[in-house]
């Protein structure tokens, strides 16, 4: 599952591949250990102890791999098309890749989400065909079972509602139909909503009515699901409507004037300025603004002789955004979020057009 960017890692970290941590959920450790439990003592009935319960381990490795490959497939994606991969993360629910992608488009979206689902379905196959090769014996065996793991992947997260793969590419088709990434998103958990309540029925429900009694596993496995679904959907109903809001911010009228001033100039420059000073490098990037207390402490005999950079209070990481035309309060909200400042230095093309702060952003929100 690919989900955006969220900077808080969980878990154990297994490796850095490429750059991107891997870490394992602390939750899967829950999962890894209810398939050895499950799994270990009907192969130990007929294949011993040690068999039985290394056959467990296998499955729940080949169930850790699936996985892993799953969300590595996102990963390669999404950095294909020059989004920044912070996390890859294997836990109780699956797993999830965190990335920048504040600049996706709805094919680009979509592509990232298929991915995913695509390597589990290779995945089967070719663990289908070893199986198959192989006819008989424990191997082929667990091989059929590997198989039939990420088969059942492929097809759960291709179902249509967030939070899964499968809602993604609703997502993506109708904020290319109808150019509201917001509106798109509401679609999509809304058909995560009800695709849970289909699952509760289809599994729960219709046995009851019918007299039959699900199993107490089958009903609790399902409610747990059946919530995890239910709150991601409902999480990306939310977004979708704060994207909403968003679509009618006036940015324009948020960004307060600015002037951009070199951090190699001279404090003496600072007085011929007739708006807030930016500071920058030599090639014109934001680094900063200039902290008043600092220049009220330069002599006044130093003045001319101090360079800017003496005196700026350098910015976070991630502060200046270049608003691309049609995404402007989306890319300003990311800028806030990802620098964790609360001012962001606002260009267009290139060009310093200004500061936004978090405050009159956050009243415009709370007029709409």
């Amino acid at each position: 599952m690919a989900a955006p960017h969220d900077d808080t890692p969980r878990g154990i970290r297994l490796a850095t591949i490429g750059g991107v941590p891997v870490y394992l959920g602390w939750s899967w450790l829950i999962i890894g250990g209810l398939i050895v439990f499950l799994i270990g003592p009907g192969v130990a009935s007929t294949h011993g102890p040690v068999t039985g319960y290394g056959v467990a381990v296998v499955y729940a490795l080949s169930l850790l791999l699936s996985v892993l490959a799953h969300e590595a497939a996102h990963a390669v994606t999404a950095r294909s098309f020059g989004h920044t991969v912070h996390r890859v993360v294997a836990d109780l629910w699956g797993g999830h890749t965190a990335f920048e992608a504040s600049r996706a488009t709805p094919a680009t979206q979509a592509a990232v989400a298929v991915v995913g689902p695509l390597a589990n379905a290779l995945l089967a196959l070719a663990c289908f065909l070893a199986s198959a090769a192989l006819d008989t014996g424990l191997v082929a065996s667990v091989l059929g079972g590997i198989a039939f793991v990420n088969a059942a992947l492929a097809v759960l997260n291709m179902l249509p509602g967030l939070p899964l793969d499968g809602g993604q590419i609703v997502e993506s088709l109708v904020w290319g139909v109808t150019g509201d990434q917001g509106r798109a998103r509401v679609a999509a958990g809304l058909l995560g909503r009800a695709m849970v309540i289909v699952i509760v029925v289809a599994i729960v429900g219709l046995p009851l009515l019918r007299g039959q009694q699900p199993s107490l596993s089958t009903m609790v496995w399902t409610m747990l699901i059946a919530a995890f679904l239910w709150s991601g959907a409902s999480s990306a109903i939310a977004h979708g409507r704060a994207l909403g809001q968003l679509s009618g911010l006036d940015v324009g009228a948020l960004i307060e004037p600015a002037a951009a001033i070199r951090a190699d100039a001279s404090v003496a420059e600072l007085t011929s300025l007739r708006a807030l000073p930016v500071v920058t490098t030599p090639d014109g990037l934001p680094i900063g603004l200039v902290d008043h207390d600092a220049l009220r402490a330069v002599p006044p005999a130093a003045v001319a002789t101090t360079p800017v950079s003496a005196v700026v209070s350098t910015a976070p990481e991630g502060w200046a955004v270049d608003l691309p035309p049609g995404r402007e309060a989306v890319e300003l909200v990311h800028a806030f979020q990802s620098s964790r400042s609360r001012v962001v230095a606002v260009s267009e093309g290139g060009v310093l057009r200004g500061i936004v702060r978090v405050e009159r952003v956050n009243a415009a929100l709370s007029r709409n």
